[in-house]
């Protein structure tokens, strides 16, 4: 892959919605896998290093607006920045079909997730607060 403005530009906007909590990570891996020539294990390490700095950026627009929780940042950076150079590392040794595969159902299972919060929001109250049903 060599850099370009349109790579620098999809990198800077998935790493802006990354820090905002946005799907910035997937928006980076479909722009790495489907208009560039990267290997899909390439981009998901690359996916994974940028993590870090993105992480670094959310850290600071949290703080800024008072929204930053100390105690679980202390508790959850460490094994963040650990799992992240892992998850690189490990990912440059696997198979590209594999990874693809893995990949694809990490996002299926994510989306689910957040279908299934959506429907527990907005279900109406009467059906939250009945027992169940025997």
């Amino acid at each position: 892959m060599e850099p370009n403005f349109f790579s620098f530009l999809m990198v800077f906007l998935a790493s802006v919605l990354g820090s905002m909590g946005l799907g910035g990570g997937s928006l980076l891996m479909l722009y790495l896998v489907l208009f560039t020539q990267l290997p899909q294990a390439h981009a998901q390490a690359l996916n994974l290093l940028l993590f870090i700095p993105t992480a670094a950026f959310a850290i600071f627009l949290h703080r800024k607006n008072q929204l930053l929780r100390s105690n679980l940042l202390k508790k959850n950076l460490p094994s963040g920045i650990i799992g992240s150079i892992l998850g690189s590392m490990v990912s440059t040794k696997l198979e590209s079909q594999l990874l693809r595969k893995i990949f694809a159902i990490f996002l299926l299972l994510m989306g689910l997730r957040e279908l299934w919060n959506l429907w527990k929001e907005r279900r109406p109250k009467t059906q939250q607060n009945l027992p169940p049903k025997a």
